[in-house]
């Protein structure tokens, strides 16, 4: 049997899963936990944070906002890598035509997946633990760091390859258009 993949209705499903879970995330779940925060961040939400910042965090966060953490925004952002990298390699591979490159960045979306994935359990493992070892949260900070670089490198080369498919596009009807 043949396998088949249909990047278009990936792409799609990708993205509405990607939207519906970040409004979530972003606009109810976060807010609640960082509510007695003092203004200090969730840790993915930090590009890049001390082990101090993690433990006054975790010194803040009152009680429900630590469930909340836990039960709720964790179990979605175990989701979310799902949707959104289903999303990018769909995108890539509709938008980039070159194996080797197309590779490179479909590895790029999953190297960002595994950061995500590992920067939860981190989190998972720092609310539980209460205070964590200053190793740790540096370790979780650069996960964290690792994952952003690499989300805004998918986002700006998907956004460089849509512009220069539009602009192939762009420039195939005016070629047409002479003949």
């Amino acid at each position: 049997m043949k396998k088949r993949f249909f990047p278009g209705l990936t792409a799609i499903a990708g993205g509405i899963g990607t939207a519906i879970i970040g409004i979530i995330m972003n606009m109810v779940l976060i807010p609640r936990i960082e509510a007695n925060t003092g203004g200090i961040r969730c840790f993915d939400m930090n590009f890049a944070y001390k082990p101090e910042t993690a433990r006054e965090f975790l010194n803040l966060v009152d009680e429900e906002g630590r469930f909340i953490y836990l039960h709720r925004q964790l179990p979605l952002d175990f989701i979310y890598p799902v949707f959104y990298t289903l999303l990018f390699v769909s995108l890539i591979y509709l938008l980039c035509k070159r194996g080797k490159l197309r590779r490179v960045f479909i590895t790029g979306a999953a190297v960002l997946a595994v950061c995500d994935y590992t920067e939860n359990i981190m989190s998972i493992i720092m609310l539980k633990s209460g205070v964590p070892c200053d190793s740790f949260a540096i370790i979780a900070s650069a996960v964290t760091s690792i994952k952003t670089v690499i989300m805004y490198l998918l986002i700006l080369s998907i956004v460089v390859l849509l512009v220069k498919s539009i602009a192939g596009k762009r420039k195939g009807k005016v070629n047409n258009a002479d003949n």
